[in-house]
């Protein structure tokens, strides 16, 4: 998939949907915050100035819904790598950060392991920001399932509690997000309540619906003898 157009799409608890039109910023953490060991294997002198953020590509995903909305209260927010750029390009520019989006790319451990051998070498030659990234862009297999598109920020002024803290970046979530589906198992009242909230309290005037994961259509039958 192009870094410049597709699909973009994050499963995360109705509060935190809400607090990015609220506060109007996304929170980029540090890799050490993230579960996969592997984020931070490749360790050097700018690894604390290195902040990301994790999307997906699939817009439909049974086992994204299981695993980031476990208690079927979570929504999934959408955009596109094209807005998603021209928002944060601007922030990065002004502040002096390097932005960099693209896919993960999924291979055997033993492949994963052989790259960052490559990229241990090539960074103690000479060392390059650009390059030290790739490590982010890489994952094992047993990961494909997330289908993940990252957007990562070198930040020059990074301190050791930023990176504990986060980072926060300003967007406009109305121009940002252009649907909102609320979790295909969650009970008819909770969705009532929250398209409410949406549409009437945030003031979000695009999509908002229930996810028709679950939902069957008329079934086929079969007429016996």
């Amino acid at each position: 998939m192009s870094s410049s157009a597709g699909r973009l799409y994050r499963i995360l608890s109705f509060d935190r949907a809400v607090q990015i039109f609220e506060k109007g910023e996304l929170h980029f953490a540090h890799p050490s915050t993230w579960e996969d060991p592997y984020e931070v294997r490749l360790k050097h002198n700018q690894s604390h100035q290195l902040f990301g953020q994790c999307w997906c590509t699939k817009g439909v995903s049974d086992a994204m819904w299981r695993i980031y909305s476990p208690n079927h209260l979570g929504v999934r927010i959408s955009t596109s790598t094209a807005v998603l750029r021209r928002q944060l390009a601007s922030v990065a520019k002004e502040r002096g950060y390097a932005l960099r989006m693209e896919p993960v790319q999924y291979a055997s451990q033993y492949k994963i392991n052989k790259e960052f051998v490559a990229l241990r070498d090539d960074l103690q030659r000479q060392f390059s920001a650009s390059r030290a990234m790739d490590a982010l862009f890489l994952k094992r297999e047993a990961f494909d399932h997330e289908s993940e598109y990252r957007v990562l920020l070198n930040v020059p002024e990074a301190n050791r509690k930023m990176g504990r803290e986060g980072l926060k970046i300003p967007i406009n979530a109305h121009r940002l997000i252009d649907s909102v589906l609320l979790d295909p198992r969650a009970p008819d009242e909770l969705v009532a309540a929250f398209t409410y909230y949406l549409q009437q309290k945030i003031g979000f005037k695009k999509r908002v619906a229930r996810s028709v994961l679950y939902k069957s259509n008329e079934p086929y039958l079969v007429e016996g003898e």
